[in-house]
């Protein structure tokens, strides 16, 4: 069965869900931790002796592609399950990329490409015109909200809950685009839930005369693109929505930190059905976070020198907190180059123990002791820590799946209790190399 996700067809949440998190469930011990703890708690060591060996066997070539799909008959049967079922949750979404970006001062050409691709999607699926409004959640210093009326001639209302960073906005409109002053306007305003009412007397008395409003943002960090969602939902006068989730990481604990359940995920009633499971213990900060995290498309350009300091800096970090007590912390230091060898010396000169709470703090000889044990029982630490961070690569995609179709599901399941009737697309920018984990994730009332 391969999953696709298109406009024109429902997709079979259900069937994903069910397969997804019982594969997550599976492999928890990949990515249920915090990396840099990977050594304290047994993680390096839960890696299948003949995973290591089909690992270690694998070319540059072949190591980069596994996450990208490729299997070697002459790996070991749990292993080929594990890649082959990687294989089978993949899900096809449709791609976007008509514009090829243009440096712009002060921006890097990474934010050009989805700044230039996010607005040109716009475009298509609503061509703008003068009565047509746009509320840029979370407009930071106002780019996307510019770049918007430029192009088209649209009306922007910024949102934005920091207000040093409206204050620059305004400073930089007025000093770059003064004749676009009425056109985009903004407003200091932290989101939430319960923005339809504040947002609603914005629009009314800064731009009385638009007839069509849409919700649009560019990077809707944490929550924000679900409040998006429910504004979308909730408000008769909102026709569109077209956003850009990320930093999935970042979203709020449902009663305190570091507890594996979150005010806004799940959000279905199908996903939150199969988690009821005993299942649901995957959802927790470093399943988020993985979800955002480096995709295969930034993984299968490694060299074998990216691949070895990549691996040893992974390490040196997972062997620092493993010789920790409880209440001790870390600074860390930056290295020019990563020595080829790992030292208890070389890593005590890159690190500091943190003497916030106790001036008098240092290392001390049971750290050297504890360190010293463990360069010892980890001779090749540093590759079966890049092993593991190849692993994790393999389950990113899987995650933010479950992320994003976990909103669209929930978006269509409340757009039906609403009675609202809704078309819906959920699409990926093709350049996953420039951008990785970019999506467009797009609703519009009917």
């Amino acid at each position: 069965m391969r999953f696709q996700f298109c406009e024109q067809q429902p997709f079979d949440y259900d069937e994903y869900f069910s397969r997804a998190v019982t594969f997550l469930h599976k492999y928890k011990w990949i990515f249920c931790t915090n990396n840099t703890q990977f050594i304290r708690k047994g993680i390096i060591d839960s890696i299948p002796p003949d995973w290591v060996v089909d690992l270690g066997s694998a070319s540059n070539d072949e190591f980069n592609r596994i996450p990208l799909g490729f299997v070697k008959d002459s790996w070991s049967c749990s292993f080929q399950e594990f890649l082959s079922e990687l294989k089978r949750l993949s899900v096809e979404y449709a791609q976007h990329d008509c514009v090829t970006p243009k440096a712009r001062k002060g921006i890097s050409i990474k934010k050009c490409y989805e700044l230039e691709n996010l607005t040109s999607f716009i475009d298509d699926v609503r061509p703008g015109h003068e009565s047509e409004l746009l509320i840029d959640f979370g407009c930071g210093l106002g780019h996307l909200s510019q770049y918007v009326h430029e192009r088209s001639g649209r009306h922007v209302l910024g949102i934005e809950g920091n207000g040093q960073l409206v204050q620059t906005a305004h400073k930089r409109q007025n000093e770059l685009y003064p004749s676009s002053k009425q056109a985009v306007q903004y407003v200091n305003h932290f989101i939430t839930d319960d923005s339809a009412d504040v947002l609603q007397r914005e629009v009314a008395a800064r731009f009385p005369d638009c007839r069509q409003v849409s919700i649009t943002g560019l990077h809707a960090c944490a929550d924000l693109s679900i409040s998006a969602i429910r504004c979308f939902l909730r408000c008769a006068w909102v026709q569109q929505l077209i956003i850009m989730p990320c930093c999935y990481h970042k979203m709020e604990p449902q009663v305190a930190p570091n507890v594996s359940q979150f005010r806004n995920v799940p959000l279905s009633e199908a996903l939150a059905g199969v988690l009821a499971n005993g299942e649901a213990d995957i959802v927790c900060r470093s399943f988020l976070r993985l979800g955002c995290q480096q995709t295969a498309s930034r993984w299968k350009d490694l060299t074998i020198g990216d691949h070895l300091r990549h691996g040893r800096i992974m390490f040196r970090r997972g062997l620092i907190d493993a010789a920790l007590s409880d209440g001790e912390s870390v600074m860390v230091g930056k290295l020019r180059q990563v020595p080829d060898q790992t030292t208890v010396d070389n890593l005590l000169e890159q690190f500091t123990l943190d003497s916030a709470a106790d001036s008098n703090a240092g290392w001390t000889e049971a750290h050297r002791v504890k360190l010293s044990s463990l360069i010892t029982k980890y001779p090749d630490g540093h590759r079966l820590s890049e092993y593991l961070e190849c692993l994790q690569t393999c389950l990113q995609s899987v995650c933010e799946n479950v992320i994003l179709l976990d909103r669209m599901c929930y978006m269509e399941q409340e757009s039906k209790r609403c009675g609202v009737k809704i078309v819906r697309k959920l699409v990926r920018l093709k350049n996953d190399g420039l951008s990785p984990r970019c999506f467009i994730f797009y609703a519009s009332k009917v």
